[in-house]
C-alpha cells in the first residue's frame, strides 16, 4: 500500500484543523506536517501539540523547519517534547529556509549549517533515547548529498515543477537513486516523499484562482533564470510574466491574504497561465487521472510515498483536502 501524508497549513480555526488531522488519521495517512513560518502563519509548535494529543497513530511535526530562525537545540527540545506528547509519533522535517528566513531579510542556511544542525539533532535524540526520524527537503547538490548520507528520508522529490507528471517524478527518483549509489547509500533504506500541491473544487474557476500563488513563485525561474529554451506553449506568456509583481513572502504559499483578498503577487496571473503551467487545479473528476498516474508511479517503489498539499484560502484548504479524501483517495486505493 502506498504511503501518503498531508502537509496542512494552519490558517483556519484550530477545531477545524484538528478535525482535518483526525480525518487524515482515519483515512490511513502516515504523516501530518505543519508549515514553520516566521510571519505568514501561526507558530507550528503550538499547533502540532494540539494534533499530537488529539490523534493516536499519525506522525506529526514540522514540514519543514530550518536551523536559522530556530536554533537546532531549540528545535531538538521541541521535538523531544512532541515525542512525549504524541507517545513516540514525532517526525522532523528540515530545510534551508524559505519564507521563514526571507521575510526577515536572511538567506537560506548554508550547507555547513544544515550539517551541523543534523549532528545536534541526532546527539540530542540519542541522549534521550528518542527515535525521531529526520527528513530533509530536497535542494541543492550539497544538501541533497548530506541528506543521502545522514537523513532518514528526503522530502518533496518531483511533483512541484512546471507540468508535474508521473514521468518526471520517475525520472527524478531514478536520478536520486543514482546519486545515492554515488555516496554509498542503499536507496531502499531511504524514505522518499514525493510532494504535490493542488486545489480541488466543484467550482473549477475557484480552484484555478487558489493555485495562482505557485505561478507567481515560479515565474522568475521559468521565464528569467531558465537555462534551457522556453517551451513554445509558454512563449506567449512572457509579457504577462514580466508584469507579475515580485513574490510576496509574507503571503507565502497562498493566493489570498488572511482577510480573504487576492494576494498582491497573484493579481496579475491569468487563469490561462495557470493552465499552461499544468498545475493541478480543477474538479475531482478533472484531477483524478493525474492523481492516478502519480499514484501508480509512486507505488512502483516500496520506499517512496506521496505527501499532498491542499491549497485554498482558509476554508478552501480544508475543502480541497476533504474532496481529495472523499472523492479521489478511494479511487486510488481500489
Amino acid at each position: 500500500m502506498t504511503k501518503i501524508g498531508v502537509f496542512m497549513f494552519h490558517d483556519f480555526g484550530y477545531p477545524a484543523f484538528v478535525e482535518s488531522a483526525k480525518l487524515a488519521e482515519k483515512n490511513g495517512f502516515e504523516i501530518f506536517g505543519l508549515i514553520d513560518s516566521t510571519d505568514a502563519y501561526s507558530d507550528y509548535c503550538a499547533w502540532d501539540g494540539l494534533v499530537a494529543v488529539n490523534t493516536s497513530k499519525i506522525l506529526v511535526g514540522p514540514w519543514v523547519t530550518n536551523p536559522l530562525t530556530r536554533h537546532p537545540r531549540v528545535t531538538a527540545n521541541h521535538m523531544l517534547t512532541l515525542h512525549e506528547l504524541s507517545k513516540g509519533r514525532a517526525i522532523l522535517g528540515l530545510g534551508a529556509g524559505a519564507n521563514a528566513v526571507r521575510t526577515i531579510g536572511w538567506e537560506p542556511a548554508r550547507h555547513s549549517v544544515m550539517r551541523e544542525a543534523m549532528d545536534i539533532f541526532r546527539n540530542k535524540f540519542r541522549e534521550k533515547k528518542a527515535d525521531i526520524p529526520i527528513y530533509v527537503a530536497g535542494g541543492g547538490p550539497l544538501n541533497t548529498k548530506m541528506a543521502l548520507q545522514l537523513a532518514d528520508g528526503i522530502i518533496n522529490v518531483g511533483g512541484s515543477s512546471h507540468r508535474p507528471s508521473d514521468e518526471k517524478v520517475l525520472a527524478d527518483l531514478e536520478s536520486l537513486k543514482a546519486r545515492a549509489k554515488e555516496v554509498g547509500r542503499d536507496f531502499s533504506t531511504l524514505e522518499v516523499r514525493v510532494g504535490l500541491g493542488f486545489a480541488i473544487s466543484h467550482n473549477r474557476r475557484e480552484a484555478i484562482e487558489e493555485m495562482k500563488w505557485p505561478v507567481s513563485n515560479m515565474i522568475k525561474g521559468i521565464f528569467q533564470e531558465r537555462s534551457s529554451p522556453l517551451p513554445p506553449e509558454l512563449e506567449r506568456f512572457r509579457e504577462e510574466a514580466q508584469m507579475v509583481e515580485a513574490y510576496d513572502w509574507f503571503d507565502h504559499m497562498r493566493s489570498h491574504t488572511p482577510d480573504g483578498q487576492l494576494a498582491r503577487h497573484a493579481r496579475m496571473v491569468s487563469d490561462e497561465l495557470v493552465a499552461a503551467l499544468g498545475l493541478p487545479a480543477g474538479t475531482p473528476k478533472e484531477l483524478l487521472p493525474r492523481f492516478k498516474a502519480l499514484w501508480q508511479a509512486v507505488s512502483s517503489m516500496p520506499n517512496v510515498g506521496l505527501v499532498i498539499t491542499p491549497h485554498g484560502s482558509k476554508g478552501g484548504r480544508k475543502r480541497s483536502f476533504e474532496l481529495f479524501v472523499k472523492e479521489i483517495l478511494p479511487r486510488l486505493k481500489e
